[in-house]
Formats: structure tokens, C-alpha cells, sequence
């Protein structure tokens, strides 16, 4: 019988042993792999989803234009911190479902939304 899932931002719903740190991670991972396949259940779970992928653009280049050298950097490195959340949310899609993220991209259900207005 599997362990019931427990939200790791709750310190009273931690696990009582705190030395199987690998039992944790495999909860978390099976945990986080259940919310992403719920989220694609519904049509506002993937307008959410979409509109976090739209927030990281992840498929998007970046432009500084004519910035200064120390503007550019720290646009730069703000740029790829959101990336890199990104491709998190990318790979725990896959992780979750190979067929998710091609759903979630191929999908014509939020064109009346547009999501930059967010």
C-alpha cells in the first residue's frame, strides 16, 4: 500500500522517519507527477500551465537592444533564472506524461485568451 502523499511545505505532514530522505524524493516526484496530470485534466489547468510556460519563454529569444554592458548582464541572467524554471516545468511535463506537453502546445482550446495581458 503506497504512503499517503504528504505536502513538503507543512512541517507537521513531514514523514517521522527524516533518515529516508530517497523514500521523500520518490513521494515528491510521484506527487508532483499526479498535480501536473491533474492540471491536464481540466481546460484551466493547462491555461495555467500555458500561461507559465508563456511567463518563463522558454521559446522566445531575448533582445537587450542597446543596454549597457551591466543592464545586458543582469537582464541576461534574470532571463535565463525564468528559463530555467521553465524547462523545470518542461521536463516534470514529460516526466509526467510524454504526450502532455505536445497537448499542451498543439492545443486551440485558449486562443481567446491571450496571455501576455497577464
Amino acid at each position: 500500500m503506497d504512503a499517503p502523499l504528504m505536502d513538503v511545505f507543512a512541517p507537521y505532514e513531514q514523514a517521522e522517519n527524516p533518515s529516508k530522505p530517497a523514500s521523500q524524493a520518490v513521494a515528491l516526484d510521484r506527487a508532483m507527477r499526479m498535480a501536473v496530470d491533474g492540471l491536464m485534466g481540466t481546460s484551466q489547468g493547462r491555461l495555467l500551465l500555458r500561461w507559465l510556460l508563456h511567463l518563463c519563454r522558454n521559446f522566445y529569444a531575448e533582445d537587450v537592444g542597446d543596454a549597457p554592458q551591466q543592464a545586458e548582464s543582469a537582464r541576461l541572467f534574470y532571463t535565463e533564472g525564468r528559463r530555467m524554471v521553465g524547462m523545470r516545468l518542461i521536463r516534470l511535463l514529460q516526466q509526467a506524461n510524454p504526450g502532455h506537453l505536445p497537448l499542451l502546445l498543439q492545443t486551440k482550446e485558449n486562443d481567446a485568451h491571450d496571455l501576455s495581458t497577464f
